[in-house]
């Protein structure tokens, strides 16, 4: 029972389906066939009509008769074909062909697309069509205004244009030509070919507007700016040679000669209306001038350099060698007093013959001007030179100057230091003094002999002579470490006596009670007479603890207390 009712549930779900993907079959038929009306409804005819308002010749007859027949075709042959596809699809639903009639529905909707393209761009073209006639009537007569406008400017003008006015009269006449052809185009109904006229005289006549602004301009540069420049160039060239001034390698004549052979050729660009290379010509060449002019300030600027600054350079050299004797004179007398390293008195060597070089360099540069055979600039150039490697020079010398001083003071620091472990030592020595300790360990007497002897073996290196401040100073590194360890080995030695006695005082108490204790505290006794304290103190603290824990701890703290009250 179960299974039938399933069945007939399919059954009938499969009824629904099938009506419901009918019905929406029939809509797309339906929309189709509006689609279908709707095209043929298309007010082409009344768009077309309205071109026989134009002149009907040559294009714009053509186009009509090819603008009609498209459509006639679209309404006579394509959509009656239409119709018949969405009668055959009807046809294909009746008899359950779905997929038939849906691949033919999607067909038939391609298919109108395409002719609602056609139409649209035929309505389109019969719209700029149309246009064209008055866009071009309004636009042709603004450039007839240009026009008259251009030929009035150059008429009035005319000598301002000079070579480029018989080519802007060809420029002109084209023109004319270009008129006389929209004229004829547009009275044989060819207004879209007119179109094209009416923008290649727009181009034309912008371009020659354009050209008859500038023109003026760049003939002025070429006729008579750069000429003058070039002129004023080569008088003042010709003057700084007769002043002196050794201008040779400038190759200025011919720079000046190829400059004018540039004019002659940016005139004739201009000529041949060839304008924007003429001026990106003209822009260079100026450049180029300019460069010039800079060149001959260059050697103007370093005849200047030259008689200010050789006369502050040789006294910087004077002063530079003065120096020098004078640190010759005090090295002599340093190396009396004080061992120089090797590599110090090599680079005062250097400096001395560097030094020596740079005033050999100035005496020949000094000929050189004399003689007046090399530009001003290039002597400047190394002028410059020399001076920078003089400040590097006087940087060595005040460096090798301060190494001299500095063993002076290198020494001075040696002894206060040296004093400082002295009393460093002393104070070690009082330390153990006041302590009232009931000797010292041999390995304490034998570092407080080494303290003794580095400090010793500084005093004499700081009496050699000449000194040797290397050799002093690593006797004073190894002299300051010994006293540091025994010093601080001092202070360790009295806290560990002091603190021997403290536990001991505290262990009595336990003597009579514990014979461990009292053995204890008796071999730590003994390691304290024969001076050996850290371990009478490890001694006396083991005993201790073993009876009370903590007691080394509370001991330190009874010290601490008894020192606190003293102060």
């Amino acid at each position: 029972m179960k299974i039938i009712v399933i069945v007939l549930l399919l059954l009938a779900g499969a009824i629904i389906y099938n009506h419901m993907y009918r019905k929406k079959m029939y809509r797309e038929i339906d929309r189709l066939e509006a689609w279908k009306i709707a095209l043929m409804n298309r007010p082409v005819p009344d768009e077309l009509s309205k071109m026989k308002q134009l002149n009907m010749t040559g294009e714009t007859e053509r186009l009509f008769e090819q603008w009609r027949q498209k459509w006639d075709d679209i309404v006579a042959v394509q959509l009656p074909d239409v119709e018949e596809k969405l009668f055959d699809a009807e046809t294909l639903l009746d008899k359950y062909r779905y997929t038939q009639a849906k691949a033919l529905l999607r067909d038939i909707d391609q298919w109108l697309r395409q002719i609602e393209e056609e139409v649209q761009l035929m309505i389109d073209k019969v719209h700029e069509l149309i246009g064209s006639k008055e866009q071009n009537r309004v636009e042709i007569e603004e450039l007839r205004a240009m026009y008259r406008e251009a030929k009035k400017t150059l008429l009035a003008y005319r000598y301002t244009f000079g070579v480029a006015a018989a080519k802007l009269d060809e420029k002109l006449e084209e023109a004319e030509t270009l008129f006389k052809k929209f004229e004829e185009l547009t009275a044989t109904g060819n207004y879209l070919a007119a179109r094209e006229v009416v923008h290649s005289l727009k181009k034309e006549l912008s371009e020659m507007k354009a050209m008859m602004n500038e023109i003026p301009e760049l003939l002025t540069e070429c006729q008579t700016t750069i000429p003058a420049q070039l002129e004023e160039l080569f008088d003042g060239y010709q003057e700084m040679e007769q002043g002196g001034y050794i201008l040779d390698h400038l190759q200025m004549e011919q720079q000046i000669k190829e400059k004018r052979e540039k004019v002659e050729q940016y005139v004739q660009m201009i000529r041949d209306l060839r304008i924007e290379e003429a001026k990106q010509g003209i822009t260079e060449l100026k450049e180029e001038i300019d460069a010039l002019y800079d060149l001959l300030e260059k050697e103007v600027l370093a005849h200047q350099y030259i008689k200010t600054e050789v006369p502050r350079i040789e006294e910087m050299l004077h002063m530079l060698n003065e120096e020098a004797k004078e640190t010759s004179e005090e090295t002599l007398f340093v190396q009396q007093s004080y061992c120089l390293p090797a590599k110090d008195i090599e680079k005062y060597r250097s400096i001395e013959k560097q030094i020596h070089q740079l005033r050999k360099r100035f005496d020949i540069i000094q000929t050189r001007i004399f003689e007046a055979k090399t530009a001003y600039s290039l002597l400047k150039e190394e002028l410059e030179q020399l001076v920078a490697q003089i400040e590097i020079m006087k940087e060595e010398h005040e460096q090798f100057r301060e190494t001299l001083q500095a063993l002076r003071k290198d020494e001075l620091v040696a002894r206060e230091k040296l004093e400082e472990m002295k009393k460093k030592l002393s104070e070690a020595l009082r330390l153990v003094q006041k302590s009232r300790l009931p000797g010292l360990p041999e390995s304490y007497t034998l570092q407080l002999s080494e303290a003794k002897g580095r400090l010793e073996e500084v005093m004499l290196r700081l009496e050699e002579k000449p000194l040797d401040m290397p050799a002093v100073n690593e006797a004073l590194e190894e002299a300051k470490t010994t006293v540091q360890r025994l010093y601080e080995w001092t202070e360790e030695m009295i806290e560990q006596a002091s603190l021997v006695e403290k536990v001991i005082q505290y262990g009595n108490r336990y003597r009579r009670r514990y014979p461990a204790v009292q053995e204890g505290l008796e071999e730590a006794e003994s390691l304290f007479r024969h001076y050996d304290y850290e371990q009478a103190l490890e001694q006396a603290v083991a005993t201790l603890e073993k009876v009370e824990p903590g007691a080394f701890q509370r001991v330190q703290q009874m010290l601490q207390e008894e020192r606190s009250s003293e102060k």
